[in-house]
């Protein structure tokens, strides 16, 4: 064999070596890069999720937010609306003197105190109502002190002496009352019958 066949067989296996060392590199290239390309898919998916997940998390925290400043804005517009009814209920109470029923609502708030305290010894009237308290006095089984020192839109206060008073004014009455109201009305803001 001749040193040139030697030569060219050599080179023939570099050059088949070469080629398999070429498709080898390419495969390995391929697959390095194919591996690359799923990790680079798979944190990117990830990284999606991670934003999804931010993102529905400062979602949901702006949703639970407005809902609590949504229900801070109804409860300031109820008790804005439940004030604005309490003034006016207040200032049509200021005119029950004038009602035709008034006498009747007076001697009955009388009746009901006397009740209380069957024992009082005086009774305060604002002084609007002092003749009205007189007429009424004079027709009951009682003695009682007529005192007109009590300042009130209508009603009166028994006492007797210092130790106990039994007040029965239609404020007195309204504020009593002011707890159900309140549930009433607010039943009525929110559809309840």
């Amino acid at each position: 064999m001749a040193l040139s066949d030697l030569l060219a067989g050599m080179q023939e296996e570099a050059a088949a070596e070469q080629a398999k060392v070429d498709a080898e590199t390419r495969a390995e290239t391929a697959r390095i890069d194919a591996a690359a390309r799923e990790e680079a898919r798979l944190l990117e998916e990830e990284a999606l999720r991670a934003a999804e997940d931010g993102l529905r998390v400062e979602a949901e925290a702006r949703r639970a937010s407005a809902r609590l400043d949504a229900a801070a804005a109804v409860r300031e517009a109820y008790e804005q609306a439940f004030q604005e009814f309490l003034a006016e209920v207040r200032r049509r109470l200021e005119s029950v003197r004038e009602r035709s029923d008034y006498r009747d609502a007076f001697r009955a708030l009388l009746r009901e105190s006397l009740t209380a305290l069957p024992d009082a010894t005086v009774l305060r009237v604002d002084p609007r109502d002092e003749r009205l308290a007189r007429d009424l006095v004079g027709g009951l089984d009682v003695e009682l002190e007529i005192a007109a020192t009590l300042e009130t839109a209508g009603g009166i206060e028994l006492a007797r002496g210092d130790d106990r008073i039994v007040r029965n004014t239609v404020e007195e009455r309204f504020t009593n009352a002011e707890p159900a109201v309140r549930l009433l009305f607010g039943g009525a803001q929110h559809g309840i019958p």
